[in-house]
């Protein structure tokens, strides 16, 4: 076995050395064996380069010339087409009602041996996809994906697929292989090496271990698979039951070691994933607080613009509010020159009303005086008037006299004329 092959997964060597074991019971020097759902590794081939292949599946993996795309359940080859027809984990990706189709086409077309490897539906089986699925669940919150298309299709029935074998003519062994404890164990050390990719060497040395040390000796009264083979040749039928696979010397040390390494890689992950959350959580609150910091900056770069803006604005307002205050002081100014000389004329005013008091005061004495000369006058003018009169009717009687007299001295000086005469 290269050192290549030894540093495989576990899962995939417990397969693929598994069928290449139990296919060189045939004894022949180059066989054509046909893979029935091979994965895209095609690894059988590694571990019997002398035996020619051809592959199948339902989608294909690449132009190679030795690969078909077939449905398992109609395979486009003829009857007893190969020495040997191998299909390793596949069946329980089947749904169930055409498994039996798909068992009865692999019997037709081989010639000599079927080998049917796959987890069988037994309660410990179950258990162990349980736990290693719990495992994966532990780490990433989810079902995995292969594992769930287990529960999705339901595990195999072993006495159907015997049956079908038997009924195509072909004498059916059983042989278990993989303590089903131990591969829930490395798949969960796989599992974790996902979620943490440093433990990778550490794992791939736990694989090494197993496939060198621990493999030939896996067997247990609870496998986690089944190889049905079903083979025309009475004598390899004779050869299996002789010399039954599986079955040397069980390494207790390593079966322990891996055992207590997987457990122990458990706990590590668990106490690593709980701490990755915790900084996780660490992590995605600084970023949530670097986020509304941002939001912050923002908000308060808003708020310094908007605080620019207002300060611009009041820098306006103030010039002017100075502006005003310089205006209203030049107005307080004129009104108080206003006030400074309206007090001057209220004094002046105040002067000219003490003047004009004063002067209707002389005005009220003139009035007196004059009401009292008014009276005088009136008096003088009644006197006058009466004076008048009475100088009238004086004058009347001097006038009276002075006609008299001159008549009286007309009468005299013609007397007298007369008497001169």
């Amino acid at each position: 076995m290269t050192s290549t092959l030894l540093d495989i997964p576990f899962d995939h060597y417990q397969r693929y050395a598994a069928a290449a074991h139990l296919l060189q019971a045939l004894e022949l020097e180059a066989p054509s064996v046909l893979e029935v759902g091979a994965n895209r590794q095609r690894l059988l081939g590694q571990f019997l380069p002398q035996a020619t292949f051809l592959y199948t599946d339902l989608h294909a993996e690449g132009d190679e010339k030795d690969f078909v795309v077939a449905d398992a359940t109609q395979l486009p080859f003829g009857d007893r087409s190969f020495d040997a027809v191998v299909s390793l984990d596949v069946l329980e990706h089947i749904p169930a009602p055409l498994r039996a189709r798909a068992v009865a086409e692999m019997a037709r077309v081989a010639n000599q041996m079927v080998v049917i490897g796959c987890p069988p539906d037994e309660p410990w089986v179950r258990e162990a996809e349980l736990d290693a699925n719990g495992r994966w669940r532990e780490l990433y919150g989810e079902d995995y994906v292969w594992l769930q298309e287990h529960k999705e299709f339901g595990l195999v029935d072993s006495s159907e697929v015997e049956s079908i074998l038997d009924a195509a003519g072909l004498q059916v062994l059983r042989f278990g292989q993989g303590d089903a404890r131990l591969w829930a164990s490395l798949m969960g050390s796989h599992f974790i090496k996902v979620k943490f990719p440093e433990l990778e060497p550490l794992v791939t040395a736990a694989d090494r271990l197993y496939n060198s040390r621990v493999f030939a000796g896996d067997h247990s009264d609870q496998p986690y698979r089944h190889y049905y083979v079903g083979v025309r040749n009475v004598d390899d039928a004779a050869r299996l039951q002789a010399q039954p696979p599986f079955r040397s010397a069980r390494d207790e040390e390593a079966t322990t070691m891996l055992s207590h390494l997987a457990e122990g890689l458990r706990r590590l992950a668990l106490r690593a994933d709980n701490a990755e959350q915790e900084w996780s959580s660490t992590a995605r609150l600084l970023q949530a607080y670097i986020t509304d910091l941002d939001v912050a900056k923002q908000e308060w770069g808003a708020t310094a613009a908007f605080a620019h803006q207002l300060q611009a604005a009041k820098d306006v307002s103030d010039a002017h509010w100075l502006q005003e205050q310089q205006a209203s002081q030049a107005l307080r100014e004129v009104i108080e020159q206003d006030r400074e000389a309206s007090q001057v004329r209220e004094l002046e005013y105040q002067e000219a009303q003490q003047q004009i008091v004063a002067l209707r005061q002389r005005v009220d004495q003139e009035l007196s005086v004059q009401q009292t000369l008014s009276e005088q006058v009136h008096q003088l003018q009644r006197l006058h008037n009466e004076n008048a009169v009475a100088y009238q009717r004086s004058r009347r009687r001097w006038q009276s006299a002075v006609a008299v007299f001159a008549v009286g001295g007309s009468i005299l000086g013609l007397l007298a004329g007369w008497a001169w005469l």
